[in-house]
C-alpha cells in the first residue's frame, strides 16, 4: 500500500512573487513550481535570475517531507542480500531500475559519464518510490519521467516528491491493466475521427485505427520523441492545464497532421506506419507542434454542435457557453481571427460542406 503523504512541502512564498500567483496562502503539490515556472520566470527575469537554476529560492522546504523520504530510502538500503534473495519483487525492481538508469539520458551532461552522481540520485529516487508505492513499484519508462524533474530540481528530496505528484497523474498508464493508456488511445481515436475522417478511415483500413503507434508518445509524454530541452518546454506547457485538459491528445493530432500526407500518398501499411512514426524521434519541431495543437483547440472550441464526447475529453464547459450567448459570440469572432493566423500555413479547416462539427486537416 502507498505511504501516507506527509504535509505538502512546497509553497510559493508570497514575499518572493507578489501579485503573480493567485491564492498564495495555499499549499500546492510539489509539481506546482514546475508547472507554473512560466509565472515564476517572469519574476525571475525582473531580478535577472535564471528561472531553473534559481527555482529553489521560491520553494520553502518542510522538514517533514525530507524525513519521510529518508525513512523510505532507508527501508530498501537496509535490506540485506539474504533478505533480497527471498524478496523476488524487490529484486526484480532493483534489476530493472539499474538497467534503465544506465541508459537514461546518458548524453545529457547531468547524467553522462561513469559514476555520475546524477545517475545515483536517479537510481535512489526510483528505488525509494518502490517503497512509497510497492504495489506499482517500478515499470519501464518511469525513469524517463523522473529524469527531467531531477535535472530541474537538482535536489533529491524535492525531485522525489515532484515525481510522486507526476506519477499520481500518470499512475494508470503504468498499472498492469494499463487502463490509462487504453482510455487515452480511445479518446485520441475519437478526436482524430472528428478532425479528419478521411485519414481516420485510412488508418482503419490499414488495421491502425487503434493508434497503437502513438503508445510511446502518451506513455511517457513524448520524452523519447523530442530533445531534452524541448521536453522541458512541452511538459511545462502541459502542466499548466491550459488551454484544455488532455492537451497531449491534441499534440498527437498535431503531429499526425504533419505526417498524414506522406502516410497516405505512399500507401503505408501497418508496419510502415509504425516504422515511420518511430523514425520521427528527434526530428519534430516543438514550436510548430504547439502552434498547430493550439489551432486545433481553438477550432474545436468554436464549434456550435460539438459532440458531448469531445466536450468531455477536452473538459469544455458547454453549458456555460450556451448560457452566455453574448460572450460566446465575441469569443467566436476572436477565435476566427486567431484561426486565420494560425491555420494560414495549412493547419486545419472546417468542412463547411456539412452542417456539423466535422473538422478536417488541410495539407
Amino acid at each position: 500500500r502507498r505511504s501516507t503523504n506527509p504535509p505538502i512541502n512546497l509553497l510559493i512564498h508570497p514575499s518572493l512573487i507578489p501579485d503573480l500567483v493567485p491564492d498564495l496562502g495555499k499549499a500546492f503539490y510539489p509539481h506546482y513550481c514546475l508547472a507554473h515556472s512560466h509565472i515564476i520566470q517572469r519574476y525571475c527575469r525582473c531580478l535577472r535570475w535564471d528561472c531553473f537554476t534559481k527555482l529553489k529560492y521560491v520553494c520553502v522546504h518542510v522538514t517533514a517531507y525530507s524525513d519521510e523520504y529518508f525513512r523510505m530510502k532507508l527501508q530498501w538500503k537496509s535490506v540485506s542480500e539474504e533478505q533480497e534473495r527471498r524478496n523476488s519483487r524487490l529484486r526484480d525492481f532493483r534489476s530493472l531500475i539499474e538497467k534503465d538508469v544506465n541508459r537514461t539520458d546518458r548524453t545529457n551532461r547531468f547524467y553522462e559519464g561513469l559514476n555520475n552522481p546524477g545517475l545515483t540520485l536517479l537510481h535512489d529516487i526510483l528505488m525509494t518510490y518502490c517503497m512509497y508505492d510497492f504495489d506499482l513499484g517500478y515499470v519501464q519508462g518511469m525513469s524517463d519521467l523522473l529524469s527531467p524533474i531531477l535535472y530541474v530540481m537538482e535536489n533529491e528530496v524535492d525531485a522525489f516528491w515532484c515525481f510522486v505528484s507526476f506519477m499520481d497523474q500518470m499512475h494508470q498508464n503504468f498499472e498492469e491493466q494499463m487502463q490509462g493508456m487504453k482510455t487515452q488511445l480511445i479518446q485520441l481515436s475519437t478526436l482524430l475521427r472528428l478532425l479528419d475522417l478521411t485519414f481516420w478511415n485510412y488508418l482503419e483500413s490499414q488495421e491502425s485505427g487503434y493508434l497503437y503507434f502513438c503508445f510511446r508518445w502518451l506513455l511517457i509524454r513524448f520524452k523519447r520523441e523530442l530533445s531534452f530541452q524541448d521536453v522541458l518546454r512541452l511538459w511545462e506547457v502541459m502542466w499548466t492545464g491550459l488551454p484544455c485538459q488532455n492537451f497531449q491528445l491534441l499534440i498527437c493530432c498535431s503531429i499526425l497532421d504533419s505526417e498524414k500526407q506522406k502516410i497516405m500518398e505512399e500507401n503505408f501499411g501497418f508496419n510502415e506506419i509504425l516504422k515511420h512514426i518511430n523514425e520521427l524521434s528527434m526530428k519534430l519541431n516543438i514550436e510548430e507542434i504547439l502552434q498547430k495543437a493550439e489551432g486545433l483547440f481553438l477550432q474545436i472550441r468554436s464549434c456550435k454542435d460539438l459532440p458531448h464526447s469531445i466536450s468531455s475529453i477536452l473538459g469544455f464547459n458547454t453549458e456555460h457557453q450556451r448560457s452566455d450567448p453574448t460572450n460566446a459570440g465575441s469569443l467566436a469572432v476572436s477565435q476566427r481571427t486567431q484561426l486565420q493566423n494560425i491555420c494560414s500555413n495549412g493547419l486545419c479547416r472546417e468542412d463547411r460542406s456539412q452542417n456539423s462539427c466535422r473538422h478536417a486537416f488541410k495539407s
